[in-house]
């Protein structure tokens, strides 16, 4: 075996701590030039990351009975308890067996008429001429179609403003804990009080919702329905609402705000986009059967996941020594895989910093995802179950909006990716024009 290779930087007792919390992408990109393994230290914790696309895919789909998930889904655990998004098998594939149906072809089809009235009212309430933080109103809007889609709970204004003042600091608050030594969380920090004081809040919100499941005894014909009448306890119910909100509702939330930034600062790509939904839907509203004759959005939709991918790093622990390359991994070792990092790979992508909904026309992009080169939802059994919702939801949002109004970017603060729980911009001030 070849020695590991340690990336430069390292720092006595804080490891490569301070270069991560300086940029963090910038850090995890440059390390794909160092090896297809290549070592770093979160204080004297070495994690692995894997550059190369065939290893990654050996970590994520064929050796995957080697890895169990890595340290933010275990610090995620001990918050939310064992979830879709959390949990390491057998638990993890009994949960999404029962949760599956909920996910089918069929039912995203009827999701998207939920999908499309919730936009369609968000989109009437514009005004020409206003000034919008994007950013922060699709946050709300992805929030309330998951609720609607999946719960058909009207949380009520009040409840969906609490669930986004929440999720922001709990999924900020995951990330570092992981990131951090144990006794931080004890430290009375503004961040940790955030935290503490979210989690109680979202808590007590999934725990009304399901205590009025329970007490109505109707079927829904949602998902929340299918878990109450299975043999769920509600504190696991509970857990299964969480990882949902936690794992998707921000991450398209923040994949739609890019790609509207996208729109907003490429003409061409707008007026295709504009083109195709009027010659297609000529001013009818969007249905599921639509979205398949809508190739430029899909593109559009599919390079925005891949240019901007929100989920910046996936972390697994091998379970036994495993050899990736030249490199030995450890039994207990954290494996890291950063999408953004691979998906932005010159070596993997053509000009890949350049967004191109076209290069979806490449006959070999049908092969990206099998290579391992191209991942955004994961891959073997741990793919998010929630990929063809998210797919359908922005192509849905992106159409309704693109009907009737024309987004430009407004004066501001100059738009960038920030890292936190994910890579999300900044802020996003748009203004709004009819078309």
């Amino acid at each position: 075996m070849g020695a590991v290779t340690v990336a430069a930087g390292r720092v006595p007792g804080l490891g490569h701590a301070l270069a991560l919390a300086r940029g963090p992408m910038k850090f995890i990109q440059g390390l794909r030039s160092q090896g297809d393994v290549v070592t770093f230290y979160l204080g004297t914790v070495p994690i692995h990351q894997i550059n190369s696309p065939d290893l990654i895919r050996r970590v994520l789909v064929t050796d995957a009975h080697q890895f169990g998930r890595g340290q933010i889904f275990a610090k995620a655990r001990q918050l939310f308890g064992d979830g879709l998004a959390t949990a390491d098998e057998p638990v993890h594939m009994r949960q999404r067996r029962i949760m599956q149906p909920a996910f089918h072809r069929d039912r995203i089809a009827t999701y998207v008429d939920v999908m499309r009235s919730e936009m369609r009212e968000f989109v009437d309430s514009w005004r020409p001429g206003q000034i919008v933080r994007l950013d922060r109103a699709v946050s709300r809007l992805t929030l309330a179609v998951t609720a609607k889609a999946l719960f058909r709970a009207d949380l009520g204004t009040a409840a969906v403003t609490e669930v986004c003042r929440s999720l922001g600091p709990i999924l900020n608050g995951v990330t570092k804990r992981a990131m951090l030594p144990d006794v931080y969380e004890r430290i009375p920090t503004p961040g940790n009080r955030q935290f503490d004081a979210g989690l109680r809040r979202l808590t007590a919100i999934v725990d009304e919702v399901i205590k009025a499941y329970r007490e109505s005894g109707a079927d829904h014909g949602d998902l929340l329905s299918m878990l109450v009448s299975s043999e769920m306890t509600d504190t696991e119910i509970r857990t299964q609402v969480m990882n949902i909100l936690m794992a998707g509702t921000d991450t398209t939330a923040i994949t739609l705000s890019w790609a509207f930034h996208e729109l907003a600062v490429n003409p061409d790509v707008r007026r295709k986009v504009f083109d195709e939904v009027d010659t297609v839907l000529a001013g009818r509203p969007v249905t599921a059967a639509d979205l398949a004759k809508l190739s430029y959005v899909e593109r559009v939709v599919a390079e925005t996941v891949r240019r901007h991918t929100p989920v910046w790093l996936l972390m697994r622990k091998a379970l036994a020594p495993v050899e990736l390359g030249d490199v030995t991994v450890a039994p207990g070792a954290q494996v890291m895989i950063s999408m953004p990092a691979l998906h932005r790979d010159p070596a993997l992508f053509t000009d890949p910093l350049r967004f191109d909904p076209d290069r979806w026309l490449d006959p070999r992009a049908s092969e990206w995802p099998k290579a391992g080169s191209l991942v955004p939802f994961g891959a073997g059994r741990h793919r998010c179950i929630g990929e063809a919702f998210a797919l359908a939801e922005l192509a849905t949002a992106l159409v309704t909006v693109s009907q009737k109004w024309e987004l430009r970017p407004a004066p501001g603060p100059r738009v960038r990716e920030v890292a936190r729980a994910f890579l999300r911009p900044n802020a996003l001030l748009m203004a709004l024009q009819p078309r």
